[in-house]
This record gives structure tokens, sequence and C-alpha cells, in this order.
């Protein structure tokens, strides 16, 4: 969802917390083996997509907090929306959601390494969730649409405030749901966890 007002920003940190839980429903009802499996060697595993989300989380939050605080530190006036974002920006943000209708390819520095542990892995993304969820609450009065960025992995697109909120969620939400496809894969060892 790309903000449009005010109200908006609590609606964001509530999925927020509920996309943390659901990779962390997933997470605890499979073994570490199962979390690792591959449907194929050019897919990722379970465990794979949540690395990537904190490879692409990572890299935007700290551009996001300083876009937060150099706009406060501006004196950025109160706004309560409607916000207008850019076109691109918009586009760009709704091609993140699920189901994937394109399949882009993956930047190299943002391909998950087959050999993270669990426990790494998904306290890392749970602490990016966190740091996502305070970064919208600091946001609240800011004009999410006028306070510009430069994507962090795309230097040319320029996106504003809220829809760089609007594209981390949606791009959550794409790779849970791509777990949720490796789930379905027709051999997948799957299984509530035994452990391990």
């Amino acid at each position: 969802m790309i903000p449009r007002t005010i109200g908006d920003i609590d609606e964001m940190v509530v999925e927020v917390r509920r996309q943390g839980r659901e990779v962390a429903e997933i997470v605890d009802a499979h073994s570490a083996g199962h979390l690792r499996w591959r449907p194929e060697p050019n897919k990722w595993s379970l465990l794979g997509h949540v690395a990537h989300l904190s490879l692409v989380n990572g890299a935007y939050l700290g551009v996001l907090e300083a876009t937060i605080h150099d706009a406060k530190r501006q004196g950025a006036s109160e706004a309560i929306g409607p916000y207008r974002h850019p076109w691109i920006a918009r586009w760009f943000a709704r091609s993140m959601e699920p189901p994937p209708r394109r399949r882009l390819p993956t930047l190299k520095s943002m391909v998950p390494d087959p050999e993270l542990q669990t426990g790494d892995v998904v306290n890392v993304f749970e602490g990016h969730q966190k740091t996502l969820a305070l970064l919208i609450g600091d946001a609240r009065g800011l004009d999410l649409g006028r306070i510009r960025f430069r994507s962090p992995l795309f230097r040319p697109l320029l996106l504003s405030l809220g829809t760089g909120f609007a594209v981390l969620l949606a791009h959550n939400r794409r790779h849970v749901w791509l777990m949720r496809e490796v789930i379905a894969w027709d051999g997948f060892p799957g299984g509530p966890s035994t452990g391990g």
C-alpha cells in the first residue's frame, strides 16, 4: 500500500509486524534442513528468501533513516496528506506485489549465501523489521510524497519516502509468497519441525 494520508502510517506499522510474524511462523514450522531445501539449483530455499529480504531491507534502512533525519533537521512542515508520489515510484512499488508477474534478475550483492545459519538470518530479518517499524513511526507528520531519496540499489530511481516504505512492504510480501511457493513445490520435504 502506498500511503495516501497520515493514517496510513499506523496501517504500515501493523503490516510490518504482521509480516514479521508470518515469516517467523514459516521458519518455526520447519527444520533447519527443510529451510535450506532448494526446489532447483537456480531457486532459493526458504532461508534464502529470508536472507535476501535482510540484504534488501538493510540496504534501504540506512538511507531511509538519513532521509527522515535530514527532513526533520531542515524543518519539514507537518503534512497529513493526501501525498503525491512520483508515478514511476508508484509503478515500482506495485510491481513488487505478489504474485510475481515478472521475475527480475537479482543484483549479485543481494543474492543470499546458501550456507547461512538459520538463527543468524532470522535475527537479522527480525531486527530490520523492528527498525522499519520505528522509521515509519518516526516519519509521522512528514510529507511522505514530497520528501525524496535515491534507491540505494538503483541510483537513477527517485522514490518518495512513502513509496520507499511501500516498496519494502510489497517486496516482503512478494518473498513470503515465494516462500509459500517453495513449500508447495512437489518434493518439498516439509512437515512440522522436529527440531534441528
